[in-house]
């Protein structure tokens, strides 16, 4: 056996390293959370809750309310925007479900214990978008009823707001919406349910002449209800919250301008700042026990690490919403058609950290500017690029956009553009508007356009085209 010395280098994270990793990719709200576990655990530290919240604004606020209350329904524009802004200072409130307003609709029925039970039981069993997609007649052997009878009370979803919740399919939810009163002429719906029961495959692709043709009416009575079908909502269930709670993003990071200059500051405060409690500081100073000393000091210690992480994680965050202003500063100024290629790579570079510190930066943080609030991972995406290599066909001779830097975000923004604008009696096919684009010195090439187009959920030119009656 032969024993030999070896010298080298080994990098190890220490918990205080970790720590200041974790809390760098923190959100706002996982961030007050952790501030209040650690108080639960650390009886040195105090948390002050941000004086906004509860301050002078909000009673502002709260009398202003009540003065516009008072007055009549003209001021009503005035009474929301108050109001919004109120709710601010309060996020988190509980905002009510599909389940919930769907249950409490039906306590008008004045049902039989049974049957109010399994009206319940078929809310309960409502996806995300208004739909029941179970097995129905598994789903009435389940609560004791007999499918005759279970159709029977699933027809009172009929009765309910929004229009097509319950449905079992996509034909089923628009022809619930075409129950009257739908609000258009009555040989319009007709034209209409007949069109959903028997076209619907023709509809999505949009092509109204064989429908026009298979329904016996004139094309343009076929672009009536057509248009009719295209007002109905898919998604009855799609404009109720998904959650228990509503969550106000609170940005991290504001760009605004002020004197005619772009600046960067920190999001309102949404966390509580950290003290240290007096009553433990005294014991400190008294001497008069060793081991609560050494205990003391070790939870001042970890107190003030966690304090440090807090301040480097803000420092890091303005220091890279400065390098997103300084690379985006097309964006801020004119929108999102000017959003630049870039990549965390790159900001890393600029900020002098690795490429991981920027990725946990990135997390979960959001930035308000005039245009809006954004999650700052919006800010890098590499350039636009070729799908296609020479000839047309993809292959390792893709080509970078040509011209400077133009985001995928951004060229996604400009076809939204050009097929806002374009006649839709005729619309653009993806070559035309690949060739569009190129006038606007931007090269991508038609693939390319149909994957953007396709990511946004925008149809074809076929998709696209309406018909003049």
């Amino acid at each position: 056996m032969e024993l030999r010395q070896e010298l080298g280098l080994k990098q190890t994270l220490s918990q205080n390293m970790i720590l200041s990793a974790k809390i760098l990719q923190m959100g706002q709200l996982e961030l007050r959370e952790y501030l209040e576990n650690l108080q639960l655990e650390n009886p040195v530290i105090e948390l002050k809750e941000p004086e906004r919240a509860d301050g002078p604004d909000r009673e502002r606020l709260l009398r202003r309310l009540e003065e516009l209350s008072r007055l009549d329904r003209q001021n009503s524009q005035y009474y929301q925007e108050e109001e919004e802004e109120l709710r601010r200072f309060e996020p988190g409130t509980k905002a009510p479900g599909l389940t919930e307003s769907l249950t409490e609709q039906i306590l008008v029925f004045s049902l039989p214990e049974k049957e109010e039970r399994f009206l319940r039981f078929l809310i309960q069993n409502l996806d995300p978008d208004g739909y029941l997609r179970g097995d129905f007649p598994a789903l009435c052997a389940r609560q004791g009823v007999s499918e005759e009878e279970g159709e029977r009370i699933w027809r009172l979803f009929s009765r309910l707001e929004p229009k097509g919740v319950g449905a079992r399919s996509l034909r089923e939810c628009l022809l619930m919406q075409l129950e009257p009163p739908c609000g258009a002429p009555e040989a319009a719906r007709k034209r209409a349910v007949r069109m959903v029961s028997e076209c619907l495959e023709e509809l999505g692709k949009n092509q109204m002449r064989q429908i026009a043709k298979k329904l016996g009416c004139r094309l343009e009575e076929a672009v009536q209800a057509g248009e009719l079908i295209r007002s109905l909502n898919p998604r009855p269930g799609g404009g109720f919250p998904g959650g228990s709670y509503e969550r106000y993003l609170i940005p991290d990071v504001v760009v605004e301008e002020k004197n005619g200059v772009l600046t960067v500051r920190p999001g309102d405060a949404a966390c509580p700042s950290v003290h240290f409690n007096s009553y433990y500081l005294s014991l400190l100073k008294s001497g008069e026990s060793p081991e609560a000393e050494a205990y003391i000091r070790g939870k001042i210690r970890q107190a003030q690490w966690a304090c440090r992480c807090v301040q480097q994680r803000q420092q890091t965050l303005l220091r890279l919403a400065e390098e997103i202003l300084l690379a985006q500063r097309d964006f801020f100024e004119s929108g999102r058609e000017r959003l630049a290629g870039w990549t965390q790579k790159e900001a890393a570079a600029r900020l002098g950290v690795n490429e991981s510190t920027v990725s946990r930066a990135v997390r979960d943080k959001y930035l308000q500017c005039r245009w809006g609030v954004f999650p700052l991972s919006f800010f890098f995406s590499r350039g636009a690029q070729r799908e296609d290599g020479p000839g047309g066909e993809s292959g390792p001779g893709r080509e970078k956009e040509r011209g400077a830097g133009a985001s995928a975000e951004a060229v996604k923004e400009r076809l939204r553009r050009l097929m806002e604008r374009e006649d839709k009696r005729k619309p653009l096919s993806d070559r035309r508007l690949a060739e569009e684009l190129e006038r606007e010195g931007i090269s991508i090439s038609r693939r390319t356009v149909a994957k953007y187009r396709e990511a946004m959920g925008i149809g074809d030119a076929s998709a696209r085209k309406r018909f003049a009656p």
